[in-house]
């Protein structure tokens, strides 16, 4: 196995590979035999040489480093504010499309057929 992150111990790096690739840290104790503090302590370690605060950056500097990818995108607080509400325009204006539903076509043709039927039902009698 290529070591990833020759900044960390082998251990610890062992411990942050399993938890990036979606392991418990339960999980992880029981794979290696150690206790789940220590477990938790190697994660803590891990997270302050390499600079990252959770799992999820974890794993992203994981999969960056094995596929040589970048994948975060650093964007200013002003950018992802302005797409966040260009999505969620988006979102709102396709809730009220008239198609928005799959299925709403379908039943307001059945539902217009069916009002017809009755209409002509009534005319007959």
């Amino acid at each position: 196995m290529e070591r990833l992150f020759k900044e960390l111990t082998p251990e610890c790096e062992i411990t942050a590979r399993l938890y990036a690739q979606g392991y418990d840290k339960k999980e992880i104790a029981d794979i290696k035999c150690r206790a789940f503090s220590t477990v938790c302590n190697q994660l803590e370690t891990a997270y302050d040489m390499l600079g990252v605060r959770n799992g999820r950056e974890l794993a992203t500097m994981v999969h960056e480093r094995m596929t040589g990818m970048k994948l975060t995108m650093r964007f200013s607080k002003a950018t992802r504010t302005l797409v966040a509400y260009c999505l969620l325009g988006l979102m709102g204006f396709s809730a009220y499309h008239p198609l928005g539903l799959m299925r709403a076509p379908r039943r307001v043709r059945i539902e217009a057929e069916a009002r017809a039927r009755e209409n002509d039902f009534t005319y007959n009698d």
